[in-house]
């Protein structure tokens, strides 16, 4: 959605609230480490709709981030 952000790709919103939602929780039930803050201000972002307001290269972080921490909690054991 990030990166869908970057392109101004209109995504629906109700789409954008859910997994924002979903992203806040899953940052403050496995609050453990700085990570899981990224997680929450993410969330925060999605649900706030401020995502187009965000300067694009700032949005591409934020993806290449949750990717690569994603592939990093994939492929551990």
């Amino acid at each position: 959605m990030f990166v869908a952000g970057f392109y101004h790709v209109d995504l629906p919103r109700g789409m954008m609230i859910a997994f924002g939602i979903y992203l806040a929780l899953k940052g403050v039930v496995f609050f453990m480490n700085f990570f899981s803050l990224i997680d929450v201000a993410a969330g925060a972002l999605l649900v706030s709709g401020w995502i187009f307001a965000i300067h694009p290269f700032f949005l591409i972080g934020i993806a290449a981030f949750l990717a690569i921490k994603g592939l990093a909690s994939l492929f551990t054991f």
